[in-house]
């Protein structure tokens, strides 16, 4: 899984996304191998990360990196 951290850019800031800090705290967990097994369940914010964006990293990163 790291080698999917290694190249990732970031998400764009949308009007209404995912909270920040939250998504960042998910990321971490993964990175570390301490994220739970459930999907994420993110509030949603003013200025937030793009909520289709960030969908799809986290189900790339669940099924292994693949993008699958």
């Amino acid at each position: 899984m790291a080698d999917g951290f290694q190249d990732f850019q970031g998400f764009d800031i949308a009007r209404r996304g995912y909270d920040r800090a939250q998504v960042d705290a998910y990321l971490a967990g993964m990175a570390a191998g301490t994220a739970s097994g459930a999907p994420p369940v993110f509030d949603i914010v003013r200025r937030g990360y793009d909520r289709a964006q960030v969908d799809a990293r986290v189900a790339q990163l669940r099924n292994g990196g693949t993008g699958r």
